[in-house]
């Protein structure tokens, strides 16, 4: 029997240290390369922490892309700009929940009754799709924030439901003419921003980033608290601002899409915050079924004129002059030319609608919900005339298929749309003038055509240029509307020359073929265009005089020529022609305007928009909202459009107008 020495043992024991692994099947080597994999490698992360830590590399991309917004405010106060620091800081996490919480409900999803699987599981289609949507989705806010960036500070609106409604209806999106330039730019945005979302997905799946970017959980929790608190903060300070009638930080909250500000009006009354005595007027939308029009429509028996309607996009009041429209200028002048004439509304939908219905703008939701034509077209199709209508765009964007011409048959519908105005006009034009050709002449006819010619992008052919230098290419991702406003008019003029070519051979051709006398031609625009006048580029963004105001042209037959510089609105028309075709109700029945031709001098006008609509009166301006939001959001300016800080005095002022608009949205509802 041997003895084994101390120092023998330790010897041993090195040995069997050094000895190659499952020698024995007793024991393994330290030195082992599983083993030491296993000691020296972490697991991967687990997806919902990969989520997470893209949610936070995420934030500060946002930020920075939400800049835009901060340069539109004004904050004139200490105080407002703390608030306006709280919503841009706490509206970033916000806008990026949606995608978290998508991608997480999806991880949760694939890995149901997953607990347990092996690490190789992060590299499985679970894994991809997971991924894929979060890339996808925190992708798509960064784009959305981008484009509403861009949108605001053009347009002055966020993305809301008139955009939405822009880009789900057939025809919206070819309405816009953005350009191979634009939709290119912008395509490379979307690709752009999916890439660097996937970047920062493989930077949230790296072990290698220092503590500041992924901290430790008490860090972590000590943020959420913070954003919370700041989140309720500013939701308390809205509250108190909205009972004062602070306007600085009612107006800076608006500068954020969908904020939604906290309403308290009770605990608010309970602190003592109370209202000023005099802080606006309340407009409400009118409900209940139509009853439009209020009594059957009543003729006179007569010789019915022939009707030739031609609305032209964007054509604002001054573009008529003998420069830029010589043509329609000449016509004018043998014919009946209203100088200080208001659309219907700041963009086509409600231009339009107001041209044929002479309603206020409101009444276009139960309109389409109903499918309702105008009482002007019911009688026109009752007198037997020849119906035909002509579009540069599409009558389903806006809803024109189901309002305007909603009883009008497809084979009396004509639209064609190259996607360059200019050319469609001339299509169109030619095909207009071949129906008038080959009618029955026994019987009267009525046409319209809608030009898209001045419709921005301001596209026009070479012979048409009076106004030199222009922007070659409207692309509204990388233009500066500020810097090439100029540029971008002459493209607008140069486009309203030729609009004007094309109304000269409508005109013509009515003289040559001896029906110009018997016949009552209306030359008007939907509405107007403004090039950063008051800030804005375009329409649908403010009720300025630039966007708002048109020229309109009415020759009748028995009607001298004249110019009327009385106040004229687009709800006049259907009065005006109605009274042409010997109706005998009264306006009042069927509409809410007057007939031009009776010089019913007008105190005001209403143009509208989708959200709202303003009272033009002689002195001021006046926006009321229609929707939530509500009556402290109440724009007052002169007529002139400068902002008018006291407006109690102005709204005391014309409270019985303002009690005759209530009428006039009830009027027509049961």
């Amino acid at each position: 029997m041997s003895q084994t020495s101390p120092g023998n043992s330790s010897h041993a024991v090195r040995r069997s240290l050094r000895r190659p692994s499952g020698t024995d099947g007793c024991n393994q080597s330290l030195a082992s390369p599983e083993l030491n994999s296993r000691v020296t490698e972490s697991p991967p992360l687990g997806r919902a922490t990969v989520l997470r830590r893209t949610y936070a590399l995420s934030y500060p991309l946002l930020l920075v892309n939400m800049i835009g917004f901060l340069r539109e405010v004004d904050a004139p106060t200490v105080g407002t700009a703390v608030y306006v620091a709280a919503v841009y800081l706490t509206y970033g996490l916000i806008y990026l929940l949606p995608p978290l919480l998508l991608s997480l409900a999806v991880n949760a999803a694939v890995s149901w009754k997953r607990a347990g699987g092996s690490p190789a599981d992060d590299r499985s289609w679970r894994s991809v799709l997971v991924h894929a949507v979060a890339v996808v989705g925190f992708a798509l806010v960064q784009i959305v924030i981008f484009a509403d960036v861009r949108v605001h500070a053009m347009y002055g609106f966020h993305i809301n439901g008139f955009v939405l409604n822009l880009v789900s209806t057939p025809g919206g999106i070819a309405s816009m003419d953005l350009g191979a330039g634009t939709e290119t730019t912008l395509a490379l945005i979307a690709v752009g921003a999916v890439v660097a979302q996937a970047l920062v997905l493989l930077a949230a799946r790296s072990r290698r980033w220092p503590a500041i970017a992924f901290p430790p959980r008490r860090t972590v929790v000590i943020a959420v608290v913070a954003a919370v608190a700041m989140t309720i903060g500013e939701r308390l300070a809205y509250a108190v601002c909205l009972e004062s009638d602070f306007s600085p930080v009612l107006v800076a909250s608006e500068k954020f899409p969908a904020h939604k500000g906290l309403k308290l009006h009770g605990l608010a009354r309970w602190m003592g915050v109370t209202k000023p005595a005099a802080d606006g007027v309340r407009m409400h939308e009118a409900t209940g079924a139509l009853r439009y029009p209020l009594a059957p429509i009543r003729q006179q028996p007569r010789d019915r004129p022939n009707i030739v309607w031609l609305a032209c996009e964007s054509l604002r009041a001054d573009a008529l002059n003998p420069e830029v429209m010589p043509a329609t200028w000449e016509f004018a002048k043998d014919s009946t030319r209203f100088a200080a004439h208001c659309s219907a509304g700041n963009g086509t939908r409600m231009g339009m609608f107001g041209m044929f219905y002479g309603l206020y703008g409101p009444y276009w939701f139960p309109i389409l919900a109903e499918r309702r034509g105008p009482v002007l077209l019911d009688v026109i199709r009752r007198d037997g005339y020849q119906m035909s209508a002509f579009t540069s765009a599409a009558f389903t964007y806006p809803e024109f298929d189901r309002t305007i011409f909603a009883q009008f048959p497809p084979d009396e519908l004509h639209a064609y749309e190259t996607g360059i105005g200019w050319k469609s006009d001339r299509k169109n034009v030619g095909d207009l003038l071949d129906g008038i050709d080959r009618r029955d002449p026994a019987r009267p006819f009525f046409t319209f055509m809608f030009f898209e010619s001045p419709h921005a992008s301001y596209r026009f052919p070479p012979e048409s240029v009076i106004r030199t230098p222009y922007l070659d290419e409207m692309n509204y991702a990388t233009m500066d509307a500020a810097r090439d406003v100029e540029l971008i008019r002459n493209r607008y003029l140069n486009a309203c020359h030729h609009l004007d070519s094309q109304l000269a051979r409508v005109f013509d051709h009515l003289r040559e073929s001896g029906l110009l006398d018997h016949t009552i031609v209306i030359v008007t625009g939907d509405h107007g265009e403004e090039f950063m006048e008051k800030g804005r580029l375009g329409h649908n963004s403010a009720y300025s005089e630039e966007q708002t105001r048109t020229p309109l042209v009415i020759r009748a037959p028995g009607k001298s020529p004249g110019v009327v510089t009385d106040r004229t609105s687009h709800c006049d028309i259907p009065a005006t022609v109605m009274a042409l075709l010997g109706v005998e109700n009264p306006p009042d029945d069927y509409s809410l305007g007057h007939d031009l031709f009776a010089r019913t001098d007008r105190d005001y006008v209403v143009v509208s928009e989708w959200n709202d609509f303003a009272y033009f009166g002689p002195d001021a301006k006046v926006v009321f909202p229609t929707r939530a939001y509500g009556y402290v959001n109440q724009v007052v300016t002169t007529k002139d459009d400068a902002p008018i800080a006291d407006k109690t005095n102005v709204l005391r002022a014309h409270v019985s107008d303002f009690a005759e608009i209530m009428r006039g949205l009830s009027r027509f509802r049961r």
